[in-house]
């Protein structure tokens, strides 16, 4: 357990130490924008469609009946005497 602490302290320090002479570091704008579009790249990566290929499936089209359900009158038919109906 103690070999574990003391890594850890030694991982610590480095990091302490890394970012002590990171935090002088000013980039430019395009650089953070290029960093930027990277991270976010690599973090969407799984969701890329684009670079999997695409599976279409054909579907059948099944078209509405023409008809009114419970009527023999075709659809234009009796909507045409609804709207006379309403007109009287």
């Amino acid at each position: 357990m103690a070999q574990f602490w003391v890594v850890f302290f030694f991982i610590l320090l480095a990091v302490a130490e890394l970012y002590q002479s990171v935090k002088d570091i000013v980039l430019p704008f395009p650089v953070y924008l290029g960093l930027g579009m990277v991270l976010a790249v690599a973090s969407n990566y799984q969701q890329l469609t684009f670079l999997q290929p695409q599976r279409v499936t054909l579907t059948e089209v099944i078209e509405p009946s023409p008809l009114l359900p419970g009527s023999d009158l075709p659809l234009l038919i009796a909507s045409q005497e609804v709207i006379n109906d309403a007109k009287i």
